[in-house]
């Protein structure tokens, strides 16, 4: 995945796959275990949708009585995950618009909607169970996990983001955030 992020999938070539993999390049020896180059990233995307697919174990460890401990939770896992797909993000900003319409409806129902369906319905039972003035959910979700997606894009991008800021400042500002909305629609 590392490879068809830096340099496309036109521009990788199959012995470079081979040198990466640790066997000898140009040998063919790619093809025992893989049918070609696109079946090599296919289960590459696979494999990184599915290092991701963990939301719901994060999910799964709520509630915890206290929102501003889970959304730290939250925030925290979010961060981790964009780092784990960091090269398959960078591959599909590259690369998406050329992709299969099959494989990109594929990589937009793991990558967008099944976890801002998760973040929704999170976010569903906490203003049921506060009895809270209901929001617009699925404009909410996008609020609360595009800056984070911004922000670890600017640092890898970049190396760095405005004002040195770091994971723990921009985690305890973003949750201040998401607890004064809280407030304000009585979830909190």
């Amino acid at each position: 995945m590392r490879l068809f992020a830096e340099r496309g999938y036109r521009g990788t070539s199959v012995g470079e796959i081979e040198r990466a993999a640790g066997l000898a390049p140009r040998s063919g020896a790619l093809y025992q275990h893989f049918d070609g180059k696109e079946d090599v990233l296919e289960k590459a995307i696979e494999r990184h949708l599915e290092a991701i697919d963990d939301l719901g174990s994060a999910l799964e460890m709520l509630p915890l009585g206290d929102l501003r401990a889970e959304l730290t939770l939250l925030a925290r896992w979010n961060l981790a995950s964009l780092d784990r797909r960091a090269p398959l993000t960078r591959f599909v900003y590259r690369e998406g618009d050329q992709l299969p319409a099959k494989l990109r409806e594929k990589l937009y129902d793991r990558l967008v909607e099944r976890p801002y369906s998760q973040i929704v319905s999170w976010l569903r039972d906490r203003v049921e169970e506060a009895g809270a003035k209901q929001p617009d959910l699925h404009a909410l979700a996008l609020i609360m996990v595009e800056p984070m997606s911004s922000y670890r894009s600017l640092e890898q991008l970049f190396g760095r983001v405005p004002g040195g800021l770091d994971d723990e400042r921009f985690i305890e500002t973003w949750v201040d955030v998401c607890l004064a909305y809280a407030r304000r629609i009585g979830l909190d």
